[in-house]
């Protein structure tokens, strides 16, 4: 079984994540787009009971969207999103943390496997991977 471990930018808070994501892709969802303010979301999505927080609990915020439901997780000192939670309550965890965590590279068994809620995208990318609605 796979772990992995990340830590915001200041190191006040540190996530462990076990097995294989759920998820990997591209999310072109309005519901991202509005909770992050990007275009779309490169991501790792996990089962909750995959992520456990190992230090700096106390530091996290937790911030309910006001109409969607989905909640970022944040470390209160730096700001680096942890993970935010899709309406299936997944951990979703942006591929960006997870290369910064791993000096930079994103590892082979996380890359993204497909765009997904291509339909709705805001931008077009030009890639080889499958475009799913």
């Amino acid at each position: 079984m796979t772990d992995y471990h990340v830590t915001c930018d200041c190191g006040a808070v540190g996530m462990s994540l076990t097995g294989e994501p759920r998820v990997r892709g591209h999310c072109h969802c309005q519901a991202c787009r509005t909770l992050l303010n990007t275009p779309y979301h490169s991501v790792n999505a996990w089962m909750p009971e995959q992520v456990r927080i190992t230090s700096g609990e106390a530091d996290l915020i937790d911030f309910q969207h006001p109409y969607l439901k989905m909640r970022k997780i944040y470390c209160g000192k730096c700001g680096e999103v942890m993970f935010n939670t899709n309406a299936m309550d997944w951990r979703v965890v942006s591929q960006h943390l997870m290369a910064k965590n791993n000096d930079g590279i994103l590892p082979d068994e996380l890359k993204s496997l497909s765009h997904f809620h291509y339909g709705g995208r805001v931008i077009d990318v030009v890639d080889d991977l499958p475009k799913k609605e």
